[in-house]
């Protein structure tokens, strides 16, 4: 091979090498879900077991990581708390939760009102964990 034909396969493969990572990140920013300027967010988190909930969730300051008690009862022996959030900028946004002895958990990101994505995790052996994206 001349050492013109080896350059421009080397620029081929390398030009092949930036397109697959523009996908490979273009793909993570389509996994989150959209967030309009002046959007309103709530995310509903529910597991069965009520304390010590590991939440993750974004608001107009950033990600949030924390660790709670979900407070309103639900049917089925399983416990729900809604997180609301405004953004003044487009955003994208996920949610998750997870806690090591739950055997079931629900995670659901609302927009203007309207369910945009959810994610529902039961384990027969514990550490339950849901990402809406």
């Amino acid at each position: 091979m001349t050492r013109s034909a080896l350059r421009r396969t080397v620029a081929m493969i390398g030009a092949g090498g930036a397109l697959a990572g523009a996908v490979v990140a273009g793909a993570g920013v389509a996994a989150a879900a959209e967030v309009p300027a002046y959007g309103n967010v709530r995310y509903v988190f529910c597991s069965d077991v009520q304390a010590d909930n590991e939440i993750t969730y974004y608001d107009a300051l950033g990600k949030r990581d924390e660790v709670v008690t979900l407070t309103d009862p639900m049917e089925g022996d399983r416990w729900c708390r809604n997180v609301d959030a405004f953004f003044v900028k487009k955003s994208y946004i996920w949610s998750a939760i997870a806690h090591p002895e739950a055997r079931y958990a629900y995670a659901a990101v609302y927009v203007n009102g309207k369910l945009v994505a959810r994610d529902e995790d039961r384990s027969t052996y514990g550490y339950a964990s849901a990402h809406a994206m």
